[in-house]
């Protein structure tokens, strides 16, 4: 039933390991010397990524974002990155 958007549960988890994973390099990355101008960069061409790539999560899976099960498991993932984030 929900891979009839030609997603699949595992690329369902794979797109939330990699905002998760761009989440974990942003904070790594404000975590850096406020004066450091590569890591300023490196910011800004990350926080770009993330929109272009949230955006398209938004309209790959709009039809089920109320979708409590994928929510929960997306909020699962998100915690097991982040709590790895080092």
């Amino acid at each position: 039933m929900l891979s009839s958007c030609g997603g699949s549960s595992s690329s369902f988890e794979g797109d939330v390991k990699k905002m998760a994973d761009y989440r974990c390099k942003k904070q790594l990355l404000q975590a850096k010397d406020p004066g450091d101008e590569k890591a300023k960069k490196e910011l800004e061409d990350l926080e770009k990524e993330m929109d272009a790539f949230g955006d398209k999560m938004r309209k790959k899976y709009e039809e089920k974002k109320d979708d409590k099960d994928m929510e929960a498991k997306a909020e699962k993932i998100l915690k097991e990155v982040m709590e790895k984030c080092k």
